[in-house]
């Protein structure tokens, strides 16, 4: 009878000694599916540490997988190979391949419903290819009188019944990005390959953007393009339910050339930062939980408190958010700021990123 048993974290032979997990045991070549192995005993553990095992999970890299993990974050022992059992709580994989299996679950229906999308697309394309230099109709009686190319008409008739875009400039542009070849028309495969790759952001950027540019619009109350302070501040109460204090300290990382004022460009640049106007209230919500998870209000987030809000409101296990705090605490300081929070949100790609997590 085995000394080990599942859950166990141990202490295993090496140059180092290394901490680790039992995640799997394994009666070696007793089955089709453990052919490989040699006889007796076999462990599979996660190292407590990524990159310092060989496996992922899989037995030299053979299928099948009796567990899952980071590449060579994993290993398969013997008794022999384990110094002894220790009693550390720090980290537990238990539930890691039940993670990477949803979150494979997850990514395979977003590539399903994309294809979809892209074989509605498909039809799209057929109903407004009337032929190229037909005048009138979206779509030709007969197979032949189709020139299995959109022109520019064509593409601004499809942009706006389809895509709800009005404004033929912001269509037109469109089209020029999708025209790959540049000859004034876009064929099947241009099509395709603009939808394919990153034509929806572009097309959901001019729409949110279109209501955003409307926003700022409405708050320049003088007219000259740009928001003074008291101008942002109605913006980002209305927009982004920011208080007058929280709106002003945000006024001065949006103003970008320190002139006093905001562009329309630099709101923009700051909103693509943020990952889309459509990310006001996450935004809001994610200052909100940072304040909430800061239990001493020193302003600064220790692991515990940092590793608590990922968990809690964001979704991550718990050693994927040990892992971001070591990787945005910039300075080393044990703690992270809401302006290292911030930028570590940037670089994933906006709070979008990080509330789809």
């Amino acid at each position: 009878m085995s000394d080990y048993a599942v859950g166990d974290r141990v202490e295993i032979k090496g140059a180092k000694p290394k901490k680790a997990q039992i995640l799997v045991i394994v009666e070696g070549n007793s089955s089709a599916k453990t052919k490989h192995f040699g006889e007796g005993t076999f462990y599979g553990v996660r190292l407590a540490v990524d990159g310092e095992g060989t496996s992922d999970g899989r037995y030299k890299n053979q299928d099948p997988f009796f567990f899952k993990c980071p590449k060579n974050s994993g290993k398969f022992v013997q008794a022999k190979d384990i110094i002894k059992k220790i009693d550390d709580t720090s980290f537990d994989f238990t539930n890691e391949t039940a993670e990477i299996d949803a979150a494979k679950a997850k990514d395979d229906e977003k590539y399903d419903k994309e294809k979809a999308k892209t074989s509605a697309l498909m039809t799209i394309f057929k109903k407004y290819d009337d032929g190229g230099a037909k005048a009138g109709g979206y779509g030709g009686n007969k197979a032949e009188e189709k020139d299995q190319a959109l022109s520019q008409d064509e593409w601004i008739a499809f942009a706006k019944a389809e895509l709800q875009i009005d404004d033929e400039a912001e269509a037109i542009q469109l089209f020029r990005t999708a025209d790959v070849s540049g000859n004034g028309s876009l064929s099947l495969a241009e099509f395709d390959a603009f939808f394919s790759g990153g034509g929806r952001q572009a097309i959901d950027k001019i729409k949110q953007y279109g209501a955003l540019k409307k926003a700022f619009k409405d708050a320049d109350k003088d007219g000259n393009a740009s928001l003074e302070v008291d101008e942002f501040v109605k913006l980002a109460q209305s927009a982004m339910s920011l208080n007058e204090q929280e709106a002003k300290i945000l006024f001065i990382t949006v103003d970008a050339n320190d002139n006093g004022s905001v562009s329309y460009d630099e709101f923009t640049a700051y909103v693509d930062d943020i990952g889309g106007s459509d990310n006001f209230d996450v935004y809001r919500k994610m200052i909100d939980e940072f304040k909430a998870a800061d239990k001493d209000n020193s302003g600064q987030l220790d692991a515990k408190e940092f590793v608590a809000l990922l968990k809690d409101k964001f979704k991550y296990n718990k050693f994927q958010a040990q892992r971001v705090f070591v990787a945005i605490d910039s300075d080393k300081s044990e703690t992270v700021s809401l302006a290292e929070f911030e930028a570590w949100i940037k670089k994933i790609g906006g709070v979008k990123a990080l509330n789809k997590k």
